[in-house]
């Protein structure tokens, strides 16, 4: 009558095979199962297909039979398919001599424990969670004031010394300008006598002075075309160049170029080809900047090329760009030189087996005055493949 009388657990009683002999209200209120349902059946219909699967059944009654008592918690199922978390003992009952007459099972329902404990698991969680991040938030707000203070110190620092470098390159700037304008004259005055002298209006010379005056002339034509070069490198850094804009057909810029530079081609015996260069080809630039960059190219082309060696010029418009490119069959450059090549007052002999005339100054002022015109000036080299210097510019319409 007592265990019959229990209704929040279920007690029954199952005999060495499994087979159920008892079953009180609180078995048939915990699992919908009523006696009739379950007394001569086998305990297999509370478990799960997982559990069958394993044989838990007839291991919790083998381990019940070895020490006398088990328990465990697992899922149990109800009449109606659901699922149930219960607390299972069960004890090996025997007679007074020691023979199993069955095993007595009495099974809680911890569903709603369970689920109570779930829900302050998560609760402590979500606290934790948020002490976390509070507590993160706070180290990221402190490590944020520092680096607000850090960047404000680094931003003052670094003001006074873009003002610094402004200065000294006012400075450089304004040196360069008045060194050029100042070796100028006297360069000038020895040109011009030097052509006095080869003119013979100072009386006749002979063979060796005659060649003596023209290496004075070549000379001061090197030294002023270095000027010149200091002069707009410096113009271009100060931002005094003056830009007038319009079509250029590019062939035509072309062909210039070409014929200026044809006695030095020819007397380096190399062949000089425009490939492909059509007329309609226009570019929206400067014409005169133009004809300074690719006069550059070609005089750089001729030199680095070895003698009997080819320059080839080809041009074309796609989109909203005009691209003129200058190929050689020169030594080449390095694939970690190319951008060096670029840089002012640096040069980069293409072999490396001689010295060679210039400050360094050419490609750096080219591709300055390329983009100042919304262009680029690009190169793609390689050791003993020669290098092709590709200018890029805006396309006239």
């Amino acid at each position: 009558m007592l265990v019959e009388d229990i209704t929040d657990l279920a007690i029954y009683a199952v005999d060495p095979r499994a087979t159920i002999l008892s079953w009180n209200s609180g078995a048939e209120i915990t699992t919908g199962f009523s006696s009739d349902d379950m007394i001569g059946q086998s305990i297999v219909r509370l478990y799960t297909p997982q559990d069958l699967a394993s044989n838990l059944p007839a291991r919790e009654l083998e381990q019940a039979m070895a020490v006398g008592r088990f328990e465990s918690t697992g899922w149990r199922v109800r009449k109606d398919r659901t699922h149930f978390w219960a607390k299972v003992v069960v004890t090996a009952l025997r007679n007074s001599a020691n023979v199993l007459e069955g095993f007595g099972i009495v099974v809680q329902d911890l569903t709603a424990q369970r689920e109570t404990e779930r829900q302050q698991y998560e609760h402590a969680l979500q606290l934790a969670a948020r002490d976390a991040a509070r507590l993160e938030a706070e180290e990221r707000a402190r490590e944020l004031g520092d680096l607000v203070e850090q960047i404000s110190a680094q931003t003052i620092e670094l003001e006074r010394r873009r003002a610094e470098a402004d200065s000294a390159m006012r400075a450089k700037t304004d040196f360069l300008a008045t060194m050029s304008h100042e070796l100028l004259t006297p360069l000038n005055a020895i040109g011009g006598y030097a052509s006095l002298l080869a003119m013979g209006l100072r009386g006749p010379l002979t063979a060796e002075q005659h060649a003596d005056v023209e290496r004075i002339r070549t000379s001061q034509l090197q030294l002023l075309s270095l000027i010149n070069d200091l002069l707009n490198f410096s113009r271009i850094e100060a931002g005094h160049v003056a830009f007038t804009v319009g079509d250029v057909v590019v062939s035509e810029v072309v062909r210039e170029v070409a014929e200026a530079m044809a006695p030095h081609v020819s007397e380096r015996r190399l062949v000089e080809e425009r490939a492909e260069c059509p007329d309609a080809v226009v570019a929206r630039a400067d014409r005169s900047k133009v004809e300074q960059i690719l006069l550059n190219l070609l005089s750089n082309a001729v030199k680095y090329t070895p003698p009997g060696g080819r320059i080839t010029w080809t041009c074309s418009a796609a989109d909203d760009r005009v691209r003129l490119t200058i190929r050689d069959t020169g030594h080449g450059i390095p694939a970690d030189r190319l951008e060096d090549i670029f840089e002012p007052f640096v040069q980069v002999g293409r072999g490396f087996a001689r010295p060679v005339e210039g400050a360094g100054l050419g490609l750096s002022i080219s591709r300055d005055l390329a983009r100042a015109m919304g262009g680029d000036l690009t190169v793609e080299s390689a050791p003993n493949a020669g290098s092709a210097f590709t200018l890029d510019l805006p396309r006239a319409r």
